[in-house]
């Protein structure tokens, strides 16, 4: 109680909120806006770059860097973009930094995770005059605006021959978003300041210090010293702590991320896999959907719900939140069923079981690390005996190829923030296709000519009810061959001084934009 009213009082004499923010951020950015897709990256880019087409504070699409779009013809798409946004360095945009741009996206040479998958159908990009591009596509594609948004656009002049290390010195880093580049220091800090020049609304604070804390204890510390303003992916033992302090603010709101146990079907031998002796196998027991099934009934989802995440969750039952376009809603999560699941192994040929390995990042998500221990005790009942393997997400990360990832099992989680499963089942359930730029974050190597045909139906249907049903159909065939075992829906939490409001959004994104002193609304 003693150390709890110090807190309190540091808070309290802490200077009043005013035109900079500390934030306490868990995950470590990587600043080159086209490599390494993950949803933490994607929000530091939201500080510093623009997109064709933005999104509000709730949800929709908007005007961005392009102020209309229309089609020219089924293949064919116009955008109008803005005359009078400049980058961070002064220099004007124009449409040779959006032809620039994604052609970028593909070409970055070792890029573990890319973000290829927003370029899906679209075969170029063309310039037909200083603020008008042309978008291509392979086949009529009514989702090119959405998929805009995905794609951060560079300074074609800044960014040429320069690598993702150019990013961090802040050489490349150059946008045109609302704040520009002033340090970073990796695993430490970065410090952004306000652009004076920024084409929209501009934002509260003169600048932003994102401070890493990759330790959740070491987060809550810092905003109980007054270190910070801000903490993003409160732990709930934590929220539940921190809701009792009369200087702590806790903001929560519903994930729309789906945390999920990848199997890896396309492995052949592996090394990391062997019989319950350690002799190495001929065949690939992952590779059977009845294996597949028999891992996901061994899991119970309510006990790690509860005791990992504290009840700040949901368990899920496929690769969607309710309400989303393509959610199956009458799909139930697999019961815990241990008897059920030995059978199945039995009649699999897999009775004796066998030992494989789990890796999991430890400083991603919520409660990862303690998530994937209960796993392995879980599947070890059932005669699956999973060596545990943590490792920090930038670690973790490299090792997830696509294609070719050797990882048998793995942790990972999907956003669905844009309201639609279409992202979901073009980059984690469709088959690996360079050509057409699907399966792009694919790791398990499930392919199936079924659920493809599907996907690709509903890329190009331009009927919203059919659209729809298509996607809820490729769901529904890609939980029941278990694609991937759909584990929890998380929430996500932040935590503040009491003089400040945040906004959190199901899409987990930590933003300086969404932070304004208490009263006001982002």
């Amino acid at each position: 109680m003693r150390r709890l009213l110090l807190a309190a009082a540091l808070l309290a004499a802490s200077p009043a909120l005013a035109q900079d923010i500390r934030i306490g951020a868990r995950a470590t950015p990587t600043l080159d806006p086209h490599f390494l897709f993950l949803d933490s990256n994607r929000a530091y880019h939201q500080h510093l770059y623009g997109r064709l087409v933005e999104r509000d504070g709730d949800g929709r699409y908007i005007p961005g860097l392009a102020e209309s779009w229309r089609t020219v013809d089924p293949l064919r798409w116009r955008f109008t973009l803005r005359r009078d946004v400049t980058f961070h360095n002064g220099t004007a945009f124009t449409a040779d930094d959006v032809v620039f741009s994604f052609a970028r996206v593909p070409a970055i040479p070792g890029n573990p995770a890319p973000y290829t998958y927003y370029l899906t159908s679209i075969t170029g990009v063309e310039k037909v005059d200083d603020h008008t591009v042309d978008i291509v596509t392979s086949r009529p594609n009514p989702l090119v605006p959405i998929q805009t948004n995905g794609i951060s656009i560079v300074s074609r002049a800044a960014t040429e021959g320069k690598t993702p290390g150019d990013f961090a010195t802040g050489v490349a880093a150059i946008g045109t978003g609302p704040y520009r580049f002033v340090e970073y220091r990796s695993g430490e800090r970065l410090v952004l300041e306000r652009f004076d020049s920024f084409r929209g609304q501009p934002p509260h604070w003169r600048r932003v210090e994102f401070r890493i804390l990759a330790n959740n204890a070491a987060r809550t510390a810092a905003l109980l010293a007054g270190d910070v303003d801000l903490i993003d992916n409160v732990s709930p033992v934590d929220a539940d702590r921190l809701g009792g302090n009369s200087a702590v603010a806790v903001h929560r709101s519903p994930s729309a991320r789906i945390i999920y146990l990848g199997a890896t079907i396309s492995l052949g031998q592996s090394p990391l896999t062997t019989d319950a002796n350690g002799q190495p196998l001929a065949t690939n027991p992952l590779a059977d959907v009845r294996v597949r099934r028999a891992l996901s009934l061994a899991i119970n989802r309510s006990a790690i719900v509860e005791r990992v995440l504290g009840g700040y969750g949901e368990t899920s039952s496929q690769l969607a939140v309710v309400g989303m376009n393509g959610f199956v809603a009458d799909r139930q999560p697999d019961p815990f069923a241990p008897e059920e699941s030995a059978k199945l192994l039995r009649e699999a040929g897999w009775g004796q079981g066998f030992r494989t390995t789990l890796t999991c990042p430890n400083d991603r998500y919520v409660g990862d690390a303690a998530t994937c221990q209960g796993l392995g005790q879980m599947l070890a009942r059932i005669g699956i005996h999973a060596a545990v393997e943590t490792a920090p997400a930038s670690i973790y990360f490299s090792r997830l190829r696509t294609p070719g990832n050797e990882l048998p099992l793995f942790l990972l989680g999907v956003g669905n923030d844009t309201g639609d499963t279409i992202g979901t089942l073009i980059g984690v359930i469709h088959g690996y296709d360079r050509e057409r730029r699907m399966g792009s974050i694919n790791r398990s190597g499930f392919a199936d000519a079924e659920v493809d045909g599907l996907i690709q139906q509903a890329v190009v249907e331009l009927d919203m009810a059919r659209r729809s049903a298509l996607m809820e159909q490729a769901m529904r065939l890609a939980t029941e061959r278990y694609a991937v075992i759909p584990l929890y829906q998380p929430m996500v939490i932040f935590a503040s001084r009491t003089g400040l409001n945040y906004l959190p959004n199901r899409d987990e994104q930590t933003l300086a934009m969404r932070a304004v002193p208490a009263g006001g609304r982002p």
